[in-house]
């Protein structure tokens, strides 16, 4: 019984960070909400492994930012 208490607080505070942590992604941008949800965590595990320039990739892809073409005159 204790376990089932203790997994459903866990599961309660995951659930509170999500909300606080992704809501205002959502706000600025509810279509590309997915790209953030899958992308920032992922990026993160990357990161924290090794794989910079991957996560880098991956930051870039959930955000959503091309990259822009600069022409010198």
């Amino acid at each position: 019984m204790t376990e089932f208490i203790i997994i459903s607080i866990l599961i309660i505070l995951f659930g509170g960070f999500l909300y606080w942590a992704y809501l205002p992604d959502y706000r600025r941008n509810p279509k590309e909400f997915w790209r953030t949800l899958i992308g920032m965590p992922i990026g993160m595990l990357l990161g924290g492994i090794g794989f910079r320039d991957l996560n880098e990739q991956i930051r870039k892809w959930a955000v959503g930012k091309k990259k822009e073409n600069k022409t010198e005159k």
